[in-house]
Parts: structure tokens; C-alpha cells; sequence
């Protein structure tokens, strides 16, 4: 009933009551026959109780009125707040749409919800459709749409964005029904909405490590706290063939392998109860039996109250990281081409046995085996050849050997050798001998029938040494003497070797020093005329003027120059020097008519030797036939083809050309006269025996009848006794040099007439 229907009925019942209360009073007066003064005292009093009657009544009803109204007040007041408080509690807003006015009230919390003060948004839907994201716009009404449309008790739930006062979109869930009105039309809408932002971030957060939890290709277990199997993923299964089927409620202790002991697993969950989390690897077995490695990392979780729930583990099979190990340290420590050990196992090992040594009064050798001649095979047939035959030359060496011994392969064509049975000097010269008779047998190589012999260096452990360092430095320089006694042997380290060898590398640092700081000293030897006795011109020869040692002789460092590469240096030092001193001479007058100077056969095989020549005589302004450039025999031959190239180049700039050392190679007669060579250099071991020596006689003859057939010159050196030089004049030998004649002195101390 409406509030108006009830004032109606309400009045209705007044007036029936009124007239009823005149009509049947009046009714009553008339039929007592009262008279008329009586009837109006009647009609006075029956007035006035009228007036207290209905007064009462009037009282009573508003009175009730009041007090019902006061309880809806106070009923709806308490709801109101009730409302308040739980919206508040929830983080909610709420909005009441008015869908007949078309205002829209919305809350303090939904003010509060996007970050905007209360009063701000208008009542108005329109500025509320501007917070509204544009792709959640058509969804949004199709929503709005279906609500209107449908039943009345129909609930409302929609997502939606709306802008954050900050410039962010938060996700907004919306909760409400429509109310309609007497005729059944919508009237109001009316709900709640709530931000759901983090919620969505933390349902995605879920989804997405769901997601990894059965993508991953790492095992994932979870256990309870009594630690039942409650969870695993696909790549548990993977891993150890268990099905979820026939894991789940079993102990983690199924999985074990039987490899750690108690105290691992108690380390374990120490360090698990301690700080929440242990990883490291773990041998488990798998469903058919095989046992793996994995590496695993296990983690309490607790819950909010701090309390213990879970234990999760994530572990994943490393097996062929480890098999990949394996192969890693394999290849670390062994050649790759004859699978032997490397020089860093092998000095691993060596440093094992010199320790067992000192602790065990063991003995034992170590050797180095150097194949003689390797670098012919590979320039010679390729390096396809040569690895063939050193993984075969290594094979046959293994064969020779027990198993104390270690054979290694240290680079290049050479092997390593720990015997840590051989304690005496015979048992390890025994051993070298046999690895050197193992050689004598051809190697039949692709069809290809190749010898080859070996040099090996021994050193014995502790008596020759005590460190690795020490053991590796002595075998090498046994090696070098083995390779400077013929090759083919072997040879015993000892101190007045090392001795030697420390030696040569600190000539090598004094030779640096002494192209530095000037130290070298160019000296010339006159060359002179057989038949007149007349100096044609000089040999410029290399001194070295030591601070402290004086005048090194050539003898001593011009070998470790060849060996070190610093000849090289050297030469072009001694070419230019000589070539400005011939410059000097001819510019006083000298009648000097050539300055000899000598071309190593290192420089000599670079090929560029012309242009360096062309360009020292461009520098200094001296004419190319005051120059004579003198090669060695060995250097033609070592390369004849490229020798003739290169000696034709020289001669067409213009000088001139000596063999030197002429009958100590091996040299071809048909090559020899292509040479565009002037003169032939008699080597001194020819003239030292004569004139008593029959076949130096014989020897310096037929060089000299050679040379002229060929129509060259010839130069004996190492003239000491005036019989040599008459029986050389006798033989028609054109020129001389030696100590005889002249020996070799500084420019200013040459005597030129």
C-alpha cells in the first residue's frame, strides 16, 4: 500500500466513524424526549467528548506514526552505515543509476578507487564513458545491453578498464541489478565495483607459472611436510618414468640411488631446516633401474602464518652435461690427433711421480723424442703424411711400453716419455734404444713407404731434479745434445750442458742489447791477387764489441745468431755499413775495387734480399759492381730453383757473386754452371792440408780447373803459411785470403797501398 492510499483509507474511516457517532447520537437524543434545553446541554457535552475522543485518537495515531518513522530512520540509518562499513572493509564503491532521471550517484570509495576526490565525478554517465579504456567500450554496452533487457532479477557482472587518476588503467570488476518499478520498467541500477588489478596481475603471475610448471624440462616435485609426493610435472615423468599415477602419496626415498650415506642426507636437511633452501647434485636411480646425476635444488615453503607446508624440489638430468665433462676434460688433457696425453697431463703426471719420489724414495726418467727430419715429410709429402705417420710413430712407441710409463704427445713432432720404473741409467738407456730400434721398420703409409728415425733427451728423477720445471728444462737440453751428437741416439742430461745452455740465452740477450746500443763493429780482411800480390778488395766481417767481455769472437755468437733469427739483423746491419764504408774509401782515392760482404742463409731464403740490396745501394750512392755478395753452398742447395731466381735478380742490379764455402755441400754440376756467379770460395778445411796432403791436393785442383772451365774465378781462404799461397799460385788460383796475407782490423786500421 503507498503512502497515499493509506492517508485515504485512513480518512475514510474518520468520516464513517464521525457520521455514525452523529447519526446514531442524534438518533439516540430524539428518542429520549428531551427537551430542548436539555437536548442542547446534550449536544454541548456530546460535542466536547467527541472533540476528546477523536483528539486521543489523533494522538495515538501520530504518536505510532512518529515512532515508526524514528525505527525506519534508525533501521535504515544502521543499514546505511552498515553498508558504509562493509564497502569500506572490501575496498568497494558503489554507483546508483537513476535510469528514468538518467543521474548517476557514485560513492566515496568509488571516488577513492580511481584516485579522484569525492564530488568529482559528475552525475552525469558521459564523463564516466571518458575513463572508460577504448577497447573495453563495445563490450561494456553489448553488457549494458543485455542487463536492460533481460528479467529484472537478473544479477549484472562485468571487467572492465577505467583510468586511474595517476594516467594507469586499473581492471574494475562491477557487481550490481536492475530494480524496476510498479509497471515492471527498469527504474534504477544499482551495484558495487572493485579493483581487481592485482588480482588479475596475480591470476596471471599463475597461469604463467603454471604454465612453466608443465612446460619446463626440469623435474618438479612437491612434497607435504610429511613429505608425501603430492605434484610433479611432465618432466618428472620424463626423467625417471614414473607416472603421476605411480608417484603420488610415495616418499621421495624411492628415488634414491644408494650412492650417498647417511651423513649426505643429514647435511642435507640441516642445511634445508636452517636456511631454507639446499642445492647441489644427487645420484638418483630411475624407474628401470639406471642411476643418473642431477642437479638439484630443494625449498621449504611456508605458509602465511610462517608455518611449514611444502617442500619443493627442481632438479634436472645433467648426464650428458657430465658425459660432456668428460669429454671436455679428455680433450683438455689429450692430443687430438693421436688421442696420447697432452703436455699439460703429461706435466701433471710428471709432477705426481717427482712428489711420490720424495715420499717413497722412488726413481724413475723422463724422456723427450723428437722425430729427426719430421719438417721434410710435411713439406715434402704434406701434412695430411706427416700426422699419419705421427699417429703411427706414436703407436709404435706405446707398444714398446709397459704400463708405469706414460707416453704423451708435448706438439709438433715430439713425444714425452714418463717411465717411473726405470730407476737406473741402464734401464732407461735400454728403453731409449728400444724406441729407437722400434723405428727401423718402414711406415707404409698410403701406399707410401717412409723411414724415420728419432733423437731423445733423458733426465733422471730426483738425482737430476726435484720440480717439473727443472725435469722439462733438463730432458730438453739433453735433447740437444742428443741432436747435435749425429741424431738417431739418445743422450743423458748433465749440468755442464744446462751450464751451456743458460749461456747461449744470455749471449742471445747481450746480442739485443748489442744492436741497441751499437756494441757491433764491422773489421775487413783484404783480398788479394795471387799472381802480383795486389789487395783487390776486403771481406767485411761482424765483431762484437762487448762492455765488459771485450772482443766477442764470431765463432761464439754468430752460430746463436743463425739459430735465433737474429742474423738476419745482423746481415743488413754489416751490408749497410759496408757498403757506406766503401763509399768513404772511394771517395779518398782508395783503389779498392769491391767490398765483400756476407749473406746468411736465412736472409739469402726470404727471396727479398734484391730489394733490400737495391735499396742500401740506392742509400748510399755506392755502384753495384763495388759490391760482392757472398752465399753459401748449403744456401743454393737448399732451394736451387728459388736460389737461381734470386741470385739472376741480383746479378741484374749489377753486383757481384761468390759461392761460398764451395766443396763442403753438395752441390750439382749441371745446376752449378746456370749460376750467374763470378767466384768460387775454396773452403779453408781443403787449404789447411796443404801442400802435404794428397787429397786436398787433389780437391783444390780439380775446384780450381771447375771453376775456370766455367769461367770463374777462384778465392782460397784460411791462407796461414807462405807454402799454402805458392803452391795455390802454382795450381793458378786467382785470389787469396787468410791470416797470412792479412787479418781482419777495424777501417781505420787497414792498410790500403
Amino acid at each position: 500500500m503507498t503512502t497515499r492510499q493509506g492517508a485515504l483509507r485512513l480518512t475514510l474511516n474518520y468520516l464513517v466513524v464521525a457520521s455514525l457517532w452523529v447519526f446514531c447520537s442524534d438518533m439516540l437524543l430524539t428518542s429520549l424526549g428531551l427537551t430542548v434545553r436539555q437536548t442542547e446541554q446534550i449536544q454541548v457535552w456530546k460535542g466536547l467528548t467527541f472533540v476528546l475522543l477523536t483528539s486521543a485518537l489523533l494522538y495515538v495515531t501520530i504518536r505510532w506514526h512518529l515512532e515508526r518513522q524514528a525505527r525506519i530512520g534508525s533501521a535504515l540509518q544502521a543499514s546505511e552505515e552498515r553498508l558504509s562499513l562493509a564497502l569500506s572493509a572490501t575496498e568497494d564503491g558503489l554507483w546508483d543509476w537513476d535510469l528514468q532521471r538518467q543521474k548517476v550517484f557514485y560513492s566515496a570509495g568509488y571516488h577513492a578507487l580511481l584516485g579522484l576526490p569525492e564530488g568529482a565525478l559528475s552525475n552525469d554517465r558521459a564523463q564516466w564513458e571518458q575513463l572508460l579504456h577504448p577497447d573495453d567500450h563495445p563490450r561494456y554496452q553489448r553488457a549494458l545491453a543485455e542487463i536492460l533487457q533481460a528479467d529484472h532479477d537478473t544479477p549484472y557482472e562485468n571487467t572492465f578498464r577505467l583510468r586511474h587518476h595517476d594516467g594507469s588503467y586499473r581492471w574494475i570488476l562491477s557487481r550490481g541489478r536492475v530494480q524496476v518499478d510498479a509497471k515492471g520498467q527498469p527504474a534504477r541500477f544499482i551495484g558495487t565495483v572493485k579493483d581487481i588489478t592485482q588480482r588479475r596481475a596475480d591470476a596471471d603471475s599463475l597461469r604463467q607459472a603454471a604454465a612453466v610448471f608443465e612446460a619446463t624440462q626440469e623435474g618438479v616435485l612437491v612434497t607435504d611436510v610429511q613429505q608425501r609426493i603430492v605434484h610433479i610435472n611432465p618432466a618428472f615423468s620424463r626423467i625417471t618414468g614414473y607416472s603421476e599415477a605411480e608417484i603420488l602419496g610415495q616418499h621421495p626415498t624411492l628415488l634414491k640411488s644408494g650412492r650417498h650415506d647417511a651423513a649426505f642426507y643429514q647435511h642435507l636437511w640441516q642445511t634445508l631446516q636452517t636456511e631454507g633452501i639446499w642445492s647441489g647434485e644427487v645420484w638418483n636411480r630411475r624407474k628401470n633401474g639406471e642411476i643418473y646425476p642431477q642437479w638439484q635444488c630443494i625449498r621449504a615453503i611456508h605458509d602465511d602464518n610462517g608455518l611449514l607446508s611444502h617442500y619443493v624440489a627442481v632438479f634436472s638430468d645433467i648426464s650428458v652435461l657430465k658425459h660432456s665433462q668428460d669429454e671436455l676434460d679428455h680433450l683438455a688433457h689429450h692430443d687430438p690427433l693421436s688421442n696420447l696425453p697432452n703436455r699439460l697431463l703429461f706435466t701433471e703426471r710428471v709432477e705426481h711421480a717427482l712428489g711420490r719420489a720424495q715420499n717413497e724414495a722412488h726413481r724413475g726418467a723422463v724422456m723427450v723424442i723428437d722425430l729427426d727430419h719430421f719438417k721434410h715429410i710435411n713439406e715434402s709429402l704434406g701434412h695430411n703424411i706427416g700426422d699419419l705417420l705421427l699417429k703411427a710413430a706414436g703407436a709404435r712407441f706405446a707398444r714398446q711400453l709397459g704400463k708405469a710409463a706414460t707416453l704423451a704427445r708435448l706438439g709438433g713432432d715430439e713425444f714425452g716419455l714418463l717411465s717411473e720404473d726405470c730407476g737406473q741409467a741402464e734401464q732407461a738407456a735400454q728403453l731409449a734404444q728400444q724406441l729407437i730400434d722400434c723405428l727401423t721398420e718402414p711406415f707404409v703409409l698410403e701406399g707410401q713407404e717412409l723411414f724415420i728415425s728419432a733423437s731423445i733427451g733423458i733426465s733422471l728423477y730426483p738425482q737430476d731434479a726435484q720440480t717439473v720445471e727443472q725435469v722439462l728444462r733438463n730432458v730438453d737440453s739433453a735433447l740437444f745434445k742428443a741432436k747435435n751428437s749425429g741424431r738417431e741416439g739418445f743422450a743423458f742430461y748433465d749440468h755442464a750442458q744446462t751450464e751451456h745452455a743458460r749461456q747461449r740465452i744470455e749471449l742471445i740477450a747481450g746480442l739485443r742489447h748489442a744492436l741497441e746500443n751499437e756494441e757491433l763493429r764491422v773489421h775487413y780482411q783484404p783480398l788479394c791477387r795471387l799472381d802480383d800480390g795486389q789487395m783487390v778488395g776486403v771481406e767485411a766481417l761482424v765483431r762484437w764489441q762487448h762492455p765488459q767481455r771485450g772482443l766477442v769472437p764470431p765463432g761464439e755468437f754468430i752460430p746463436v745468431a743463425e739459430d735465433s733469427g737474429m742474423i738476419n739483423a745482423i746481415d743488413a746491419w754489416v751490408l749497410e755499413h759496408a757498403c757506406r764504408q766503401m763509399v768513404a774509401w772511394r771517395a779518398a782515392g782508395s783503389p779498392l775495387q769491391f767490398v765483400a760482404v756476407n749473406i746468411s742463409s736465412r736472409l739469402f731464403s726470404r727471396g727479398e734480399l734484391d730489394q733490400r740490396v737495391a735499396r742500401v745501394l740506392a742509400q748510399t750512392g755506392l755502384p753495384a759492381d763495388c759490391l760482392e755478395l757472398e752465399v753459401t753452398e748449403s744456401a743454393v742447395m737448399d732451394d736451387p730453383d728459388q736460389a737461381q731466381a734470386l741470385l739472376e735478380r741480383l746479378r741484374s742490379l749489377g753486383v757481384r757473386l761468390a759461392i761460398d764455402d764451395f766443396g763442403t755441400g753438395y752441390s750439382s754440376l749441371a745446376r752449378l754452371k746456370r749460376l750467374p756467379v763470378q767466384k768460387l770460395k775454396l773452403d779453408q778445411s781443403f787449404v789447411a792440408g796443404l801442400p802435404d796432403d794428397k787429397d786436398d791436393r787433389a780437391i783444390t785442383r780439380a775446384v780450381i780447373a771447375l771453376a775456370h772451365s766455367m769461367e770463374m774465378n777462384v778465392l782460397a781462404e784460411g791462407i796461414e803459411r807462405v807454402e799454402q799461397q805458392d803452391y795455390l799460385r802454382e795450381l793458378g788460383c786467382d785470389y787469396a785470403q787468410g791470416y797470412f796475407i792479412d787479418r781482419p782490423v777495424p777501417a781505420d786500421a787497414l792498410k790500403l797501398t
